[in-house]
């Protein structure tokens, strides 16, 4: 059974789908691809180790390197390393994860979704690999149903994966679903502590929506989770 605090949120999605009627999430929504300072980049490296060869040993020094250079945000050194370390140790999956994260953080689409698919080669149940295919997708409004296809794979392998669910949000949304995307936040939240990126995510729909209150709760329980959230200070500054 829902709890009163559930069933009351339910209850003001609703409300605002019948006041708001037609608008839609990605009418003010914008995707911004950043790499958020007070996330360790090397220690999400760590969720993405896969099947396949280990790192060889001469690759490991600029695999590390990689992982620096990109938590600082210099993408350009961060692919050199990457890709050093890729030619040493070809069959190993979690390099050519990186190199596609760092093309994806460079905006390169094309390229980060070729690397992708060279983990799914090596690893073809590599779920993170699967929904950031899905997620890159889904940037292009002609590709939802393929993009909702591989972020559901992704959750077949790995129901409790918060980015894949994320995504499938922003999909629903983009759609006007604005209560099924609500429902995939709301799973995410079951692990509240872990998640302040997820509210941040949520309330930047409440502010697209023209639901400032709620934009302003979701930006404030973030923040109350990562006090070092530099996105969702500044959401709230721009809501003064």
């Amino acid at each position: 059974m829902k709890s009163s605090k559930e069933r009351k949120w339910v209850l003001v999605i609703f409300t605002l789908m019948i006041v708001l009627p037609g608008i839609l999430y990605f009418s003010s929504y914008r995707i911004n691809i950043t790499i958020d300072k007070s996330e360790d980049v090397s220690n999400a490296a760590a969720d993405t180790v896969t099947n396949g060869a280990p790192l060889a040993p001469s690759a490991k020094e600029h695999f590390k390197k990689g992982l620096s250079f990109l938590n600082k945000g210099k993408l350009d050194e961060a692919l050199k390393e990457f890709q050093k370390s890729e030619e040493i140790s070809p069959k190993t999956a979690v390099v050519h994860y990186w190199v596609g994260m760092t093309f994806f953080y460079k905006k390169d689409f094309e390229k980060a979704i070729a690397q992708f698919r060279k983990v799914l080669d090596l690893d073809p149940k590599n779920y993170h690999a699967i929904s950031m295919i899905g997620k890159v997708l889904s940037f292009d409004k002609k590709k939802l149903d393929e993009a909702t296809r591989y972020l559901k794979m992704a959750l077949a392998i790995s129901p409790e994966y918060a980015d894949a669910h994320s995504d499938l949000a922003r999909i629903y949304a983009m759609r006007g679903n604005i209560s099924q995307a609500v429902a995939e936040f709301a799973f995410i939240f079951r692990g509240e502590p872990r998640y302040a990126i997820y509210h941040y995510e949520l309330g930047r729909l409440f502010e697209s929506m023209k639901a400032p209150d709620r934009a302003k709760k979701e930006f404030e329980r973030a923040l109350v989770l990562n006090p070092k959230m530099k996105r969702a200070k500044e959401a709230l500054k721009r809501m003064k």
